[in-house]
């Protein structure tokens, strides 16, 4: 297998090919990392076997959307050359086309919002874009605050809201306008609106790649319809009551009457998430995906924004981690959930799954990756303390690797996320130097990074 990792902002935007030539792109980054570097490469291929995107937040869904307008534009001047009609041909140098896409691995906004849900009959999709609307309302409300903990927030909060209404032109153009196969891979008859552990698609060979869905579960998708199903009933004045509200317990935060932040975005509209985990991060998709046999097996966890415990228990549930408390898994790559947030990722984690490389993609917004989880990764592997080391016989004395999507210049100037992704490079050296020749590290200096899963 290996691995390309390219620029792509604050979000994840991986290309993964078998020895077979199979090709899956493994989220899109941001729609700007897309159109700036990325879609250029991936005009050289033929074709993507597959486009996997794990969640609907922005940073991991806008880049496909400009992918799917680029081949919008692209058909729209085919159509009026057929009609012989005269039309502006793209420019290959601004928009090349894009590989032909075989097929779509995508828990869809409008099935997760609908399915089984008879409460919503009648709903028009309008309906549907008021949520996207309602959240556009009180995001600059917190983020005009200036206090800290609302201001990230409201970051969390815009990124959901821009991620709706592009999650809804994602199936209106590959599924409605392209039909572009949606959750159906080999060995699944027709389309499967959801995908979730134990239904059809779940496990599928892709060529020589097998992949084996680790997570949501039914349960997790249903807490997340039940939050989207919560901001469709709010009316105008629950909204106005909200806001209210709101500047009434942000006035008691900045007065210092009230500890802890006045909005919880780990409460998914009433539907309550995990240990400061959203429910929408939590009902990620993840895939394990194998190659190989036997001790030339390799392995590959795709985690999304998910968080560490439904992580563990999703390879429980598959049988790739034993329930056990002294139980572990070795991997050959881990790609770090969320961007390395210290939400997702804890010491009891990092014992537990371990690996030869650990793929890190965030660009210093929102202080992701988290220098603190990068340490308990480290401490995990080369710690003092025999408490902090991971649990696999096969990661001891093993060389392992940090990869990072981008680097600190790639950032703009005078900016917070380039002051802080300084700090990581610095902090990262000083890793490496500790190690003693355990701990390489890998920075994304051009347009992408190869990782080589040999």
């Amino acid at each position: 297998m290996k691995l390309t990792i390219f620029q792509s902002d604050e979000g994840d935007c991986l290309l993964l090919q078998g020895k077979d030539g199979k090709r899956v792109l493994c989220d899109g980054g941001m729609g700007p990392s897309m159109r700036k570097v990325v879609r250029h490469r991936l005009s050289k291929l033929p074709e993507l076997d597959f486009i996997y995107i794990s969640h609907i937040d922005e940073d991991h869904i806008g880049g496909v959307l400009q992918l799917l307008q680029d081949e919008a534009d692209w058909r729209v001047y085919e159509h009026h050359q057929v009609k012989g009609q005269k039309t502006k041909k793209p420019d290959k140098k601004v928009v090349p086309r894009p590989p032909v896409i075989n097929g779509l691995l995508y828990n869809a906004f409008h099935d997760q919002l609908t399915a089984n849900q008879g409460s919503l009959k009648g709903l028009a999709l309008a309906q549907e874009l008021s949520i996207e609307q309602l959240m556009a309302g009180l995001a600059p409300s917190l983020a005009a605050t200036a206090v800290p903990a609302l201001a990230a927030a409201a970051d969390e909060m815009q990124a959901i809201t821009a991620g709706i209404p592009n999650a809804l032109r994602i199936s209106k153009l590959a599924v409605e306008a392209f039909n572009i196969p949606l959750n159906r891979p080999p060995g699944v008859v027709g389309n499967s609106k959801l995908l979730f552990a134990g239904q059809p698609g779940a496990i599928f060979d892709l060529g020589g790649m097998r992949f084996t869905l680790i997570g949501p579960t039914e349960d997790e998708l249903n807490k997340l319809r039940q939050g989207w199903v919560h901001w469709l009933q709010t009316k105008q004045t629950e909204l106005n009551a909200l806001r209210a509200e709101l500047k009434k317990r942000v006035d008691e935060f900045s007065n210092g009457n009230m500890l802890g932040s006045p909005f919880d975005l780990s409460k998914w509209e009433g539907v309550p998430g995990y240990k400061g985990v959203t429910v929408p991060n939590i009902a990620s998709l993840m895939w394990m995906v194998e190659e190989g046999e036997n001790a030339k097996r390799r392995r590959l966890l795709l985690t999304g924004d998910s968080q560490q415990d439904f992580i563990l228990d999703g390879l429980q549930r598959t049988g790739f981690l034993g329930k056990g408390e002294k139980d572990s898994v070795h991997l050959d790559v881990l790609k770090v959930q969320h961007h390395g947030s210290p939400n997702n990722l804890d010491l009891k984690f990092a014992r537990k799954v371990s690996a030869d490389h650990y793929v890190f993609c965030g660009n210093g917004e929102h202080t992701n990756p988290d220098i603190d989880v990068i340490k308990i990764i480290y401490n995990s592997r080369l710690g003092k303390d025999q408490e902090t080391r991971t649990l696999a016989p096969e990661a001891k004395d093993r060389r392992f690797h940090f990869w990072f999507s981008t680097t600190s210049t790639a950032q703009s100037p005078n900016t917070k996320k380039r002051e802080y992704f300084e700090q990581v490079e610095k902090e990262v050296e000083q890793l490496v130097k500790s190690s003693k020749g355990k701990l390489l590290s890998h920075f994304n200096e051009s347009v992408s990074i190869v990782l080589n899963i040999k």
